[in-house]
């Protein structure tokens, strides 16, 4: 690989995670698919590409397959931050669910990415679910 100004003291994630930011969405397809294959042609017809786009695209997309050889968990984490958005829009969907299971399991959901999950009360009577907090003095210990 030829060293650019750019990536000269970068480690091997840096640089991938700098080429991949720069790359369409179907090069970063091709990177992942060229993983699993022996040439080119195999990764661009794969992914449902025509082999002589791929022989066309900048040097860069070349440098991130060798680079993804040596890290493919950055691949994974820039696809993930790439579609994270689309992902909750899909699961937002389900708030407009005609199924009330659903939306409740839902909203739950959400409600527990922001806020954390509810804190459950301790039962002790039977008749109610009042919360015991119990406050240690150590003055009473001597």
């Amino acid at each position: 690989m030829e060293k650019t100004e750019k990536s000269v003291g970068k480690s091997t994630s840096e640089r991938l995670e700098e080429v991949l930011t720069q790359l369409s969405t179907d090069q970063v397809r091709f990177v992942i698919a060229r993983q699993d294959v022996s040439t080119d042609k195999e990764a661009a017809e794969g992914i449902g590409i025509k082999p002589n786009t791929v022989y066309n695209w900048p040097a860069m997309v070349k440098e991130a397959v060798q680079l993804m050889a040596a890290d493919g968990l950055i691949v994974a984490q820039h696809i993930r931050s790439r579609n994270v958005a689309k992902a909750m829009q899909v699961k937002v969907a389900g708030l407009d669910s005609g199924d009330e299971r659903i939306r409740q399991g839902v909203a739950t959901e959400v409600i527990e990415w922001e806020m954390g999950k509810a804190t459950q009360g301790i039962d002790v009577s039977g008749k109610s679910s009042v919360a015991i907090h119990v406050i240690y003095d150590e003055s009473h210990d001597e």
